[in-house]
């Protein structure tokens, strides 16, 4: 079996199984625990809730987590009694139920996730597209981006979701998507990024994996974060990018910076957290 399918598998295969257990975790559901003091929170995802495009700790390895990243920001801001970040850069849904769900327990009140991206091919599919001769191949690997976004990013997401359900059944569980990557219009002078038909349709392949998540969220007791809106007017090509734009060496290039997420994922995580 190819690496790249046993990728896909795990989180449909994670999910089929936890849908036998989901009803013990779902049914009947109490309240959320309030988030009020003392806050427990563990922090989920990929490369996005890492910080990777925030100047990553060394000492974090190939995970590149950041204290610039959104989950440190705001516990840096209110002082949880308690706070882990588990995100990892380059994780796919099945790595972070396989690898990262474990680190919530039954005191747990607050989990944040922020995944999907990688089951996309997010990092293959902006490759192809940076460097297609036509765009017809760099559209065809969106057009595979999506279905995947349709039909393999939602169960990965449910599955963690259920995961976290069945260790922590009274945390609060936020899904924090993520921004389109280029600012709309057909003029940019960054060198290096992809024409104006091609980052319409990477655009398009973001909001489709947001309503994707968002979708699957809602039915399993998560609560969806929308992050675009936020970064509106800070695409890459805009005046002032939150997001890393090229010349900028991997794995940084297309993620946000610092004041992504200071000014784009924190306002929007606040917000979230004091929402019923």
């Amino acid at each position: 079996m190819s690496e790249r399918v046993r990728r896909l598998l795990v989180p449909l295969l994670t999910c089929a199984l936890l849908v036998v257990l989901a009803p013990a975790a779902l049914a009947d559901p109490a309240p959320a625990v309030a988030i009020a003091a003392p806050v427990r929170y563990v922090a989920l995802g990929d490369s996005y809730a890492a910080g990777v495009g925030a100047r990553p700790d060394p000492a974090t390895g190939d995970c590149r987590r950041s204290a610039a990243s959104y989950p440190a920001l705001w516990a840096a801001r209110h002082d949880p009694a308690s706070f882990v970040s588990v995100a990892c850069s380059g994780a796919t849904s099945g790595e972070v139920i396989a690898r990262q769900v474990r680190t919530v327990s039954a005191d747990t009140t607050l989990v944040t996730i922020t995944v999907g991206g990688n089951d996309t091919g997010f990092g293959p599919v902006l490759a192809v597209c940076s460097t297609a001769r036509d765009d017809e191949t760099c559209l065809r690997a969106i057009r595979g981006g999506e279905r995947a976004a349709r039909w393999i990013a939602p169960g990965g997401l449910i599955s963690t979701i259920v995961g976290v359900r069945l260790q922590a059944p009274g945390a609060k569980i936020l899904v924090l998507g993520y921004p389109r990557l280029f600012e709309p219009g057909p003029d940019c002078d960054v060198p290096g990024v992809p024409n104006a038909v091609r980052r319409e349709a990477l655009n398009r392949a973001a909001d489709t994996l947001d309503a994707a998540l968002a979708d699957a969220a809602g039915r399993f007791r998560g609560q969806f974060v929308d992050v675009r809106a936020a970064f509106a007017g800070h695409g890459v090509c805009s005046a002032d990018p939150w997001i890393t734009p090229p010349p900028a060496s991997a794995p940084a290039i297309y993620h946000p910076t610092p004041q992504g997420y200071r000014d784009g994922y924190l306002p929007a995580f606040e917000a979230a957290v004091t929402r019923p």
